[in-house]
């Protein structure tokens, strides 16, 4: 089953950039709708930037270089935004945001994160994003099931 629901509008020049969007209820049962990027491969290293902020409410802003998979499942916590640092042929180098939230809840998030967040990192990070209706239809059965990809 998928949930991504694909534009079918497409983009001048290199469409290597996939974007779509996953609508959903939030913990109050009021549906969102955010947007989904495919700027990152699965087992590929980049350089991330990522904002968060502290329990005191303080902004930090960090790097690190990992995977998709190994950055979203260590650094998820009070993440803000993150962006990816992108080569290309020409020899140019270009910052995209892959992760923004808005008030506690995704406003874009790219597919390869999404398709390893796992229900712990939602409870932990995300409670607004909290949709057991979506988790049924995922066939979640325990805290490490995936969220936005079959079981």
């Amino acid at each position: 089953m998928e949930i991504v629901e694909k534009s079918k509008q497409q983009l001048e020049g290199n469409n290597a950039v996939f974007f779509g969007s996953v609508t959903q209820k939030d913990n109050k049962g009021k549906y969102l709708k955010f947007t989904i990027s495919n700027h990152l491969e699965e087992g590929v290293e980049y350089k991330f930037r990522y904002t968060c902020k502290c329990k005191a409410g303080f902004l930090n802003i960090s790097e690190q270089t990992a995977t998709p998979e190994q950055f979203i499942s260590s650094t998820y916590a009070f993440l803000d935004n993150v962006q990816v640092l992108k080569k290309f042929n020409d020899g140019s180098e270009h910052w995209f945001n892959v992760l923004c939230t808005k008030g506690g809840k995704f406003y874009s998030i790219d597919k390869t994160f999404l398709n390893h967040l796992k229900v712990t990192h939602i409870h932990n990070a995300w409670k607004k994003m909290v949709d057991y209706d979506l988790w049924k239809s995922m066939n979640t059965s325990n805290h490490d099931s995936y969220v936005y990809k079959m079981n």
